[in-house]
């Protein structure tokens, strides 16, 4: 009897040594978490074995994300996937198709996710700005070429078949003008001019056409004159010449004819007058769903698959030296220097309890079995 209780106290001692052990090496792991003291003298094995070499795990654990789980080479791979392209690209699509739908304005858009305040007023400071410069620049760049080389080409042809019809105008207007009452009262008081310098031939003239008006006699041959082909061609040939002639002079020359000194301030009121004839605040008060309705598809279906694979191609040529700027490594040793240690005790806990509990128990058997081996052995001695 006595060699069965001997049997049976040596290994239920042994398993409780053996499975009390294990649960305290299992809990030294972590507790506990900070260094105890009992006076001066530290107490040993405090803290607990991760506590104690936090630093180093979070080094570690940063280096081995950056060199053997988040590299490069990896993301890459990842990036290139058609699959993954595919995915991103949809979801690009679904994103901008989603803000194109929507209501909101351009100038609500700006000023709520910008910040940006009096767009209208900014955006036509600008513009006037720019254009204003722009023409300048333009007008600095031309001042040494040819009329008809700044000039659009379309613009140059198309001013010289006008000229007939500027011609037609003028006669026209001419002839009317000497039909006209104002227009023989004028005729009438130039002959009389004239002829009043020239003393006796004014006398000889009177005689020769008796009572009858001078300006009566001469305006019926002007207005033949003005109506005779002959006549419009020469004036024809005459404007083509000098229209030639103004578009072979160089920018400068043609400014400096047209006598035009202030060109600076002109320009600034013409970029002045252009800017304020924009529908710019129509455009800035109209839903993004309506600006979009023209080039939805376009943006959608074509611009964004491109952008998205350009993206990502710039994205993944460039990411060796972006995961280099990040120091990835950091910001892991960081992170798990910043964690608690209560929750990362919880979260290891709650992945690996069966296999701690079955350490525990592991070390209650062989504690069981050494007892037994030990009760064994002294019953023989």
């Amino acid at each position: 009897m006595n060699m069965w209780l001997t049997l049976t106290i040596m290994v239920v001692v042994g398993a409780f040594i053996g499975g009390l052990t294990n649960l305290i090496a299992i809990k030294m792991l972590f507790r506990p978490f900070n260094t105890l003291y009992i006076g001066k003298f530290k107490v040993p094995f405090t803290p607990g074995l991760i506590p104690k070499r936090r630093h180093q795990l979070a080094v570690q654990l940063g280096e081995t994300v950056t060199k053997h789980l988040l590299t490069a080479e990896g993301v890459q791979t990842k990036i290139n996937d058609s699959g993954f392209r595919s995915e991103m690209t949809a979801l690009v699509q679904g994103e901008v198709k989603r803000f194109l739908q929507s209501d909101i304005t351009i100038q609500e858009l700006l000023k709520k996710d910008f910040g940006v305040e009096d767009v209208h007023s900014r955006i036509q400071t600008t513009t006037e700005t720019w254009l204003a410069n722009r023409m300048k620049k333009m007008l600095e760049e031309s001042d040494s070429k040819e009329m008809k080389d700044v000039l659009p080409e379309r613009f140059v042809a198309a001013g010289e078949e006008k000229l007939p019809e500027v011609v037609d105008w003028l006669l026209n207007r001419g002839v009317l003008y000497l039909e006209s009452t104002e227009g023989r009262k004028a005729l009438a008081s130039g002959i009389d001019a004239f002829l009043m310098d020239k003393g006796m031939l004014v006398n000889m003239v009177s005689m020769f056409f008796g009572n009858v008006s001078i300006a009566e006699k001469v305006q019926p041959e002007l207005m033949k004159f003005l109506k005779h082909e002959n006549t419009r061609e020469t004036l024809l040939k005459l404007l083509q010449q000098e229209y030639r002639g103004f578009m072979e002079k160089r920018m400068g020359e043609a400014v400096a004819l047209l006598n035009m000194p202030d060109m600076p301030d002109i320009m600034a009121g013409l970029a002045k007058e252009i800017t304020e004839r924009l529908p710019i605040q129509e455009y800035l008060n109209t839903p993004l769903s309506t600006l979009a309705e023209t080039f939805e598809n376009w943006l959608i279906d074509e611009l964004t698959p491109k952008a998205v694979a350009a993206g990502l191609d710039l994205f993944a040529a460039r990411l060796d030296v972006l995961l280099e700027k990040m120091h990835l490594a950091k910001i892991v040793e960081e992170q798990v220097e910043a964690f608690s240690l209560e929750r990362l005790e919880e979260i290891i806990i709650s992945i690996a309890k069966s296999e701690l509990k079955m350490i525990t128990w592991l070390g209650a058997l062989l504690g069981g079995i050494i007892g037994l081996f030990q009760a064994i052995l002294v019953l023989f001695l």
